[in-house]
């Protein structure tokens, strides 16, 4: 009877201990990442290139082009915004994310606009595959930032923006994303599997003994 409670003792430990564990990823990873670009602070019209500078996404685009850091204040939703250009800004050209790791809760603003409607694509990319592609539409009011908002989009990988029609060209300010946390059946199956280690090695033990 003392060695059963003994193993019910290990196992109801080390259960506690993982759930605490796994609810303080989960917490860490439900927080938002935002991307606003005002950590370079003023860097003129026409700045520095954005790659690799921020965790969990690289930056790129396409042909010759590069994604630039503009501060221009009243713009965007600080000083600071994206645009594409080489070597000044023309922020006509792609603009695309690519995530370490899926990601949820995608959202953007699209800035500067010149025209109102679609001015501009998004592709969407979820677990390395082609799922959508949703319109850009802007209200044409300059200093007025619109929202692109994905977040119905899971596991998003990379998106892709591009073909910019707006007369003065986009620029982009605020990318947010949410890394995902994992689902409820992938913590019920880490929690068995702990639960059964601890039970073999807590038995192992007391049969040495």
């Amino acid at each position: 009877m003392k060695t059963l409670f003994s193993i019910k003792r290990v196992i109801s430990a080390s259960l506690i201990t993982v759930c605490t564990s796994l609810s303080l990823v989960s917490a860490a990873n439900a927080i938002p990442t935002v991307i606003g670009f005002e950590d370079f602070g003023p860097v003129g019209v026409s700045g520095p290139t954005v790659t690799n500078q921020y965790p969990d996404v690289l930056f790129s685009s396409t042909g010759s082009n590069f994604n630039i850091v503009s501060t221009q204040p009243g713009i965007g939703a600080g000083d600071n915004f994206l645009c594409t250009g080489n070597p000044g800004i023309n922020c006509t050209g792609e603009t695309i994310l690519t995530f370490d790791n899926p990601v949820s809760g995608v959202s953007f603003l699209a800035v500067g606009s010149n025209n109102s409607g679609v001015q501009a694509l998004v592709d969407i990319f979820v677990n390395g595959a082609f799922a959508a592609t949703n319109n850009i539409v802007v209200s044409g009011v300059f200093n007025t930032p619109d929202l692109v908002d994905l977040s119905a989009f899971n596991d998003v990988t990379s998106i892709r923006i591009h073909d910019i029609t707006d007369g003065g060209g986009l620029g982009w300010d605020n990318f947010t994303f949410t890394t995902a946390v994992p689902e409820p059946e992938t913590y019920a199956m880490l929690l068995l599997g702990l639960g059964l280690l601890g039970f073999m090695a807590q038995r192992k033990k007391e049969m040495a003994v």
